[in-house]
């Protein structure tokens, strides 16, 4: 019964983090600037490439740090129950589950604090008008870096485990 107590928990706070790092990529995303045209659509202003870029690596940036989180917790807690090859895998699973559920909820978060209705906007414009673009991510893979980084501490610490075992019966 602990240990499901334990899983609601970490799974909980894995959509809690999520919804932060939503919070924070809707702050921190840059937008486009869209001017309005004479055909009724829009169109960058300019030339912005880095602000179709930014969204998707401020999301990446979040995504990869979370993961070191994540990652490192888990694994501290799971030291915590021992240092067999089946704990680190199961670590592995947690680690790779908690990364996937925490990175849909960054995403769903942070698209739905910035509920732009850009076609109605679009109808309400003249032309000339400047509209913000919404929050997009366009490159949905960047959000495989959660579950990627967890599962990289994961087998960093395995492979550190391997080796100091290994140099301990060398040593004998």
């Amino acid at each position: 019964m602990r240990r499901v107590g334990v899983g609601v928990i970490a799974v909980l706070s894995t959509i809690a983090f999520g919804a932060l790092l939503g919070w924070l990529w809707e702050a921190w995303a840059p937008r486009v600037v869209l001017e309005v045209a004479g055909d009724g659509k829009a169109y960058p202003e300019g030339f912005q490439p880095e602000g179709y870029m930014g969204d998707d690596g401020v999301a990446a940036i979040l995504c990869a740090v979370a993961g070191l989180i994540v990652g490192l917790v888990v694994v501290l807690l799971a030291r915590r129950v021992g240092h067999t090859p089946k704990i680190t895998m199961w670590t592995l699973g947690i680690v790779i589950g908690l990364g996937i559920i925490g990175a849909v909820v960054m995403r769903q978060v942070g698209l739905a604090l910035d509920d732009v209705d850009l076609p109605a906007e679009l109808a309400a414009a003249q032309p000339g008008d400047l509209l913000t673009s919404p929050l997009k991510l366009r490159m949905p893979g960047v959000l495989v870096l959660w579950p990627a980084m967890s599962a990289l501490v994961v087998f960093i610490v395995a492979l550190n485990d391997w080796w100091q075992a290994r140099r301990v019966t060398a040593q004998v």
